[in-house]
Protein backbone atom coordinates (compact mmCIF):
# COMPACT_ATOMS: atom_id res chain seq x y z
CA UNK A 1 0.00 0.00 0.00
CA UNK A 2 1.12 3.63 -0.33
CA UNK A 3 3.48 5.11 2.25
CA UNK A 4 1.22 7.79 3.71
CA UNK A 5 1.24 8.57 7.45
CA UNK A 6 -1.74 6.95 9.18
CA UNK A 7 -3.24 8.90 12.06
CA UNK A 8 -4.02 6.17 14.63
CA UNK A 9 -5.93 8.55 16.89
CA UNK A 10 -8.29 9.56 14.09
CA UNK A 11 -8.75 5.95 12.97
CA UNK A 12 -9.44 4.86 16.54
CA UNK A 13 -12.03 7.57 17.01
CA UNK A 14 -13.78 6.70 13.77
CA UNK A 15 -13.88 3.01 14.66
CA UNK A 16 -15.15 3.80 18.15
CA UNK A 17 -18.01 5.86 16.74
CA UNK A 18 -18.96 3.12 14.31
CA UNK A 19 -18.82 0.41 16.97
CA UNK A 20 -21.11 2.52 19.18
CA UNK A 21 -23.44 2.78 16.19
CA UNK A 22 -23.34 -0.99 15.78
CA UNK A 23 -24.27 -1.42 19.44
CA UNK A 24 -27.21 0.93 18.86
CA UNK A 25 -28.34 -1.28 15.98
CA UNK A 26 -28.02 -4.25 18.30
CA UNK A 27 -30.24 -2.41 20.78
CA UNK A 28 -32.85 -2.02 18.07
CA UNK A 29 -32.39 -5.65 17.12
CA UNK A 30 -33.12 -6.68 20.69
CA UNK A 31 -35.92 -4.27 21.50
CA UNK A 32 -37.73 -4.06 18.19
CA UNK A 33 -37.54 -3.03 14.55
CA UNK A 34 -40.32 -0.45 14.56
CA UNK A 35 -40.91 1.75 17.59
CA UNK A 36 -44.53 2.42 16.74
CA UNK A 37 -45.38 -1.21 16.13
CA UNK A 38 -43.54 -2.52 19.19
CA UNK A 39 -44.87 0.25 21.40
CA UNK A 40 -48.45 -0.73 20.72
CA UNK A 41 -47.73 -4.48 20.66
CA UNK A 42 -45.27 -4.73 23.56
CA UNK A 43 -45.62 -8.42 24.40
CA UNK A 44 -42.49 -10.18 23.17
CA UNK A 45 -40.54 -13.38 23.77
CA UNK A 46 -36.77 -13.89 23.88
CA UNK A 47 -35.03 -16.82 22.24
CA UNK A 48 -31.35 -17.81 22.50
CA UNK A 49 -29.41 -20.35 20.47
CA UNK A 50 -25.76 -21.33 20.94
CA UNK A 51 -23.41 -23.91 19.46
CA UNK A 52 -19.74 -24.72 19.85
CA UNK A 53 -17.31 -25.36 17.03
CA UNK A 54 -16.90 -29.06 17.80
CA UNK A 55 -15.36 -31.00 14.91
CA UNK A 56 -16.12 -28.31 12.32
CA UNK A 57 -12.92 -27.04 10.69
CA UNK A 58 -14.21 -25.99 7.27
CA UNK A 59 -15.57 -22.62 6.19
CA UNK A 60 -18.98 -21.96 7.73
CA UNK A 61 -21.64 -19.96 5.88
CA UNK A 62 -24.04 -17.72 7.80
CA UNK A 63 -27.26 -17.39 5.81
CA UNK A 64 -29.89 -14.98 7.20
CA UNK A 65 -33.22 -14.33 5.49
CA UNK A 66 -35.57 -12.03 7.41
CA UNK A 67 -38.52 -10.18 5.90
CA UNK A 68 -38.37 -7.37 8.48
CA UNK A 69 -35.99 -6.80 11.32
CA UNK A 70 -32.73 -5.42 12.65
CA UNK A 71 -29.70 -7.70 12.40
CA UNK A 72 -26.48 -7.10 14.31
CA UNK A 73 -23.40 -9.32 13.81
CA UNK A 74 -20.23 -9.12 15.87
CA UNK A 75 -17.14 -11.30 16.30
CA UNK A 76 -15.44 -12.24 19.56
CA UNK A 77 -12.07 -13.84 20.26
CA UNK A 78 -13.47 -17.22 21.32
CA UNK A 79 -12.20 -20.26 19.42
CA UNK A 80 -14.81 -22.63 20.83
CA UNK A 81 -17.85 -20.54 19.86
CA UNK A 82 -19.55 -21.34 16.56
CA UNK A 83 -22.49 -18.99 17.10
CA UNK A 84 -24.62 -17.35 19.75
CA UNK A 85 -27.88 -15.93 18.44
CA UNK A 86 -30.33 -13.91 20.54
CA UNK A 87 -33.75 -13.10 19.09
CA UNK A 88 -36.69 -10.98 20.17
CA UNK A 89 -40.05 -11.82 18.58
CA UNK A 90 -43.46 -10.26 19.04
CA UNK A 91 -45.96 -12.69 20.50
CA UNK A 92 -48.44 -11.80 17.76
CA UNK A 93 -45.86 -13.00 15.24
CA UNK A 94 -45.28 -16.18 17.25
CA UNK A 95 -49.00 -16.90 17.13
CA UNK A 96 -49.01 -16.89 13.34
CA UNK A 97 -45.49 -18.03 12.43
CA UNK A 98 -44.46 -20.33 15.25
CA UNK A 99 -41.19 -20.49 17.17
CA UNK A 100 -38.04 -19.37 15.28
CA UNK A 101 -35.25 -21.87 14.78
CA UNK A 102 -31.57 -21.92 13.86
CA UNK A 103 -30.31 -24.72 11.63
CA UNK A 104 -26.79 -25.97 11.06
CA UNK A 105 -26.67 -28.22 8.03
CA UNK A 106 -23.78 -28.75 5.64
CA UNK A 107 -21.62 -26.15 7.43
CA UNK A 108 -24.35 -23.52 6.96
CA UNK A 109 -25.93 -21.63 9.84
CA UNK A 110 -29.44 -20.85 8.66
CA UNK A 111 -31.94 -18.34 10.05
CA UNK A 112 -35.21 -17.61 8.25
CA UNK A 113 -38.16 -15.86 9.86
CA UNK A 114 -40.66 -13.13 8.90
CA UNK A 115 -39.96 -10.50 11.58
CA UNK A 116 -37.61 -10.24 14.56
CA UNK A 117 -34.74 -8.40 16.15
CA UNK A 118 -31.52 -10.38 16.26
CA UNK A 119 -28.00 -10.20 17.69
CA UNK A 120 -25.51 -12.71 16.25
CA UNK A 121 -22.12 -13.37 17.83
CA UNK A 122 -19.55 -15.43 15.91
CA UNK A 123 -16.30 -16.88 17.23
CA UNK A 124 -12.69 -16.94 16.10
CA UNK A 125 -12.21 -20.69 15.71
CA UNK A 126 -13.50 -21.10 12.13
CA UNK A 127 -13.73 -19.13 8.89
CA UNK A 128 -17.04 -17.59 7.86
CA UNK A 129 -18.84 -16.28 4.82
CA UNK A 130 -21.98 -14.19 5.32
CA UNK A 131 -25.15 -13.76 3.27
CA UNK A 132 -27.90 -11.48 4.62
CA UNK A 133 -31.22 -10.74 2.95
CA UNK A 134 -33.93 -8.54 4.48
CA UNK A 135 -36.75 -6.59 2.89
CA UNK A 136 -37.11 -3.97 5.61
CA UNK A 137 -34.71 -3.23 8.43
CA UNK A 138 -31.09 -2.58 9.28
CA UNK A 139 -27.92 -4.66 9.06
CA UNK A 140 -24.81 -4.00 11.13
CA UNK A 141 -21.62 -6.08 10.89
CA UNK A 142 -18.52 -5.42 13.01
CA UNK A 143 -15.40 -7.38 12.09
CA UNK A 144 -13.45 -7.07 15.31
CA UNK A 145 -10.56 -9.00 16.83
CA UNK A 146 -10.83 -12.68 16.01
CA UNK A 147 -12.88 -12.25 12.84
CA UNK A 148 -12.05 -14.65 9.99
CA UNK A 149 -14.13 -13.64 6.98
CA UNK A 150 -14.49 -14.43 3.31
CA UNK A 151 -17.20 -13.09 1.00
CA UNK A 152 -19.95 -10.92 2.48
CA UNK A 153 -23.27 -10.20 0.77
CA UNK A 154 -25.86 -7.92 2.38
CA UNK A 155 -29.05 -6.93 0.58
CA UNK A 156 -31.71 -4.66 2.11
CA UNK A 157 -34.76 -3.52 0.17
CA UNK A 158 -35.64 -0.67 2.55
CA UNK A 159 -33.26 0.15 5.37
CA UNK A 160 -29.58 0.58 6.10
CA UNK A 161 -26.27 -1.29 6.10
CA UNK A 162 -23.30 -0.54 8.36
CA UNK A 163 -19.92 -2.29 8.07
CA UNK A 164 -16.90 -1.85 10.36
CA UNK A 165 -13.62 -3.71 9.88
CA UNK A 166 -10.45 -3.40 12.01
CA UNK A 167 -6.96 -4.09 10.70
CA UNK A 168 -6.47 -7.37 12.54
CA UNK A 169 -9.38 -8.98 10.72
CA UNK A 170 -8.25 -12.15 8.94
CA UNK A 171 -9.43 -12.22 5.32
CA UNK A 172 -9.90 -15.50 3.47
CA UNK A 173 -8.27 -15.31 0.06
CA UNK A 174 -9.39 -12.18 -1.79
CA UNK A 175 -13.00 -11.66 -0.71
CA UNK A 176 -15.70 -9.34 -2.01
CA UNK A 177 -18.08 -7.33 0.16
CA UNK A 178 -21.24 -6.80 -1.93
CA UNK A 179 -23.61 -4.32 -0.25
CA UNK A 180 -26.94 -3.29 -1.76
CA UNK A 181 -29.99 -1.30 -0.69
CA UNK A 182 -32.95 -0.28 -2.82
CA UNK A 183 -33.86 2.56 -0.46
CA UNK A 184 -31.52 3.44 2.37
CA UNK A 185 -27.99 4.38 3.31
CA UNK A 186 -24.75 2.40 3.42
CA UNK A 187 -21.91 3.20 5.83
CA UNK A 188 -18.45 1.60 5.66
CA UNK A 189 -15.39 2.05 7.86
CA UNK A 190 -12.56 -0.32 6.92
CA UNK A 191 -8.98 -0.41 8.19
CA UNK A 192 -7.35 -2.88 5.81
CA UNK A 193 -4.96 -5.49 7.23
CA UNK A 194 -1.31 -4.96 6.36
CA UNK A 195 -0.34 -6.14 2.89
CA UNK A 196 -3.91 -6.36 1.59
CA UNK A 197 -4.80 -4.38 -1.54
CA UNK A 198 -8.16 -2.66 -1.60
CA UNK A 199 -10.79 -1.43 -4.02
CA UNK A 200 -14.08 0.31 -3.35
CA UNK A 201 -16.68 1.28 -5.92
CA UNK A 202 -19.95 2.96 -4.95
CA UNK A 203 -23.07 3.91 -6.87
CA UNK A 204 -26.38 5.59 -6.13
CA UNK A 205 -29.27 6.47 -8.43
CA UNK A 206 -30.56 9.30 -6.26
CA UNK A 207 -28.31 10.35 -3.41
CA UNK A 208 -24.70 11.15 -2.63
CA UNK A 209 -21.43 9.21 -2.37
CA UNK A 210 -18.71 10.24 0.07
CA UNK A 211 -15.40 8.35 0.06
CA UNK A 212 -12.47 9.23 2.28
CA UNK A 213 -9.50 7.04 1.37
CA UNK A 214 -6.18 8.59 2.42
CA UNK A 215 -3.31 7.22 0.36
CA UNK A 216 -5.59 5.45 -2.13
CA UNK A 217 -5.74 6.25 -5.83
CA UNK A 218 -8.85 7.92 -7.22
CA UNK A 219 -9.99 6.03 -10.32
CA UNK A 220 -13.23 8.02 -10.51
CA UNK A 221 -15.02 10.09 -7.87
CA UNK A 222 -16.87 6.92 -6.80
CA UNK A 223 -14.04 4.41 -7.25
CA UNK A 224 -10.78 4.20 -5.30
CA UNK A 225 -8.00 1.61 -5.21
CA UNK A 226 -4.80 1.14 -3.25
CA UNK A 227 -1.66 1.48 -5.34
CA UNK A 228 -0.95 -2.25 -4.99
CA UNK A 229 -4.46 -3.51 -5.79
CA UNK A 230 -3.39 -5.07 -9.10
CA UNK A 231 -0.23 -6.65 -7.68
CA UNK A 232 -1.06 -7.64 -4.10
CA UNK A 233 -1.31 -11.35 -3.37
CA UNK A 234 -4.46 -10.68 -1.35
CA UNK A 235 -7.15 -8.07 -1.95
CA UNK A 236 -10.48 -6.85 -0.61
CA UNK A 237 -13.06 -5.59 -3.10
CA UNK A 238 -16.00 -3.56 -1.79
CA UNK A 239 -19.01 -2.78 -3.98
CA UNK A 240 -21.74 -0.60 -2.45
CA UNK A 241 -24.90 0.29 -4.38
CA UNK A 242 -28.14 2.02 -3.44
CA UNK A 243 -31.07 3.22 -5.48
CA UNK A 244 -32.32 5.98 -3.19
CA UNK A 245 -29.91 6.95 -0.43
CA UNK A 246 -26.32 7.84 0.34
CA UNK A 247 -23.10 5.89 0.62
CA UNK A 248 -20.38 6.91 3.06
CA UNK A 249 -16.99 5.19 3.25
CA UNK A 250 -13.85 5.83 5.31
CA UNK A 251 -10.90 3.66 4.30
CA UNK A 252 -7.37 3.37 5.64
Amino acid sequence: MSNYQRNPTMVGCILAVLVIGAVAVGFLAYYGTSYFNWNFNPATTDFSFEAEVGATNETVALDVNVAAGSISIVFVDNESLLYEIDMLVQNTTLDTEGVPTVSFIGNTIGVEYPSLGMNITLGSGVNYTINILTQSGSVSVVFGAGAHIGDLTASVTSGSISIVMVDDTVLLGSPTFDLQTTTGGISIVADLPSGVGGSIECATSLGSVSITAAGWTEITSNHYETTDYDTASQTLTIVAQTGLGGVSAVLT
